[in-house]
């Protein structure tokens, strides 16, 4: 009894397989091992043909490749030709523009050199010679004002004062005055008895330059010359403060306070000369001087 009743089931089973075998023929027969190695031989020759053809294609290419790259550069060096030329004519131009200008710094060399010499030759004292050198340097450049300096300074240095006020004068009224000029034309104005002209004109060129502490200790001299101490002591006190070191303003103020009558300021200053000065017998005099004062400071 099982048996007929089993037997139909198998037999719809067995037509149900043979259907989907049917249909699915042409998928299954892509599984056979034969026909996946005839697939892959085709895909193996496309890709020879491929590279075949890019091969081809880059030798048919290649001189016009090389000949392009050839252009482009051939351009690049044109450009670079004419830029350069360019340049050239620029440079030409300036030049023919300014004919002197390559001489100018020879020119400037040669001023340098005739006033380094005439320095030179106004320390020796040789004002004459000098004095061409000062002129021939005007002759090269009429604005080199430090020839009419130094033109003033050797006049000054002979006594020569109208020469030498019409020089720093000069240098006044076209307003290429400095300290140096003020500080001699106070030098020539108290030679020449006006006393408050020079002390107005050491005080122009101290405004001129209130750092340089030779401005201070100036003024200073001049009213310890005229016998005014007390005005000198603030400059002379204000030059040592600039420069600690220098024994020409440690003298000028210990003289001052010696003037004034100053002991305490005087002693502080002796402290700094004798360290500074090795003249024994100055010392000597000096502390002499000290010793002698009375006690206290000046009003």
């Amino acid at each position: 009894m099982l048996y007929w009743i089993t037997l139909p089931i198998a037999a719809a089973a067995f037509f149900v397989i043979v259907v989907l075998f049917l249909r699915h023929w042409k998928e299954i027969r892509l599984l056979d091992p034969g026909s996946i190695q005839e697939e892959r031989e085709r895909r193996k020759r496309d890709e020879l043909v491929l590279q075949r053809f890019e091969r081809m294609t880059h030798q048919k290419f290649a001189p016009f490749k090389a000949l392009f790259l050839g252009v482009i550069i051939g351009i690049k060096k044109s450009y670079h030709r004419v830029y350069l030329r360019l340049v050239r004519l620029e440079r030409f131009y300036t030049q023919a523009k300014t004919p002197f200008a390559f001489i100018a710094p020879s020119v400037k060399d040669r001023l340098k050199l005739l006033l380094d010499e005439a320095r030179s030759l106004v320390r020796d004292t040789k004002y004459a010679d000098a004095e061409r050198r000062y002129l021939e340097a005007l002759s090269i450049d009429k604005r080199c004002w430090d020839a009419y300096k130094g033109l003033g300074n050797i006049y000054l240095k002979q006594k020569m004062y109208n020469q030498a006020r019409e020089t720093y004068e000069f240098l006044l009224h076209r307003k290429k005055a400095d300290d140096v000029v003020f500080a001699a034309l106070a030098e020539i104005a108290d030679a020449e008895g006006n006393t408050s002209g020079a002390e107005d004109l050491l005080r122009r060129a101290l405004e001129f330059r209130p750092r340089l502490p030779q401005r201070h200790a100036k003024l200073a001299e001049f009213y310890l010359e005229h016998k005014q101490p007390a005005k000198a002591w603030p400059f002379a006190k204000r030059a040592l403060e600039m420069d600690e070191k220098s024994l020409k303003y440690v003298e000028l103020s210990m003289e001052t306070a010696i003037l004034l009558g100053d002991r305490i300021e005087a002693h502080r200053c002796f402290d700094r000369f004798r360290l500074l000065s090795d003249d024994q017998t100055k010392i000597q005099a000096i502390k002499d001087r000290i010793d002698a004062l009375g006690e206290g400071c000046h009003p």
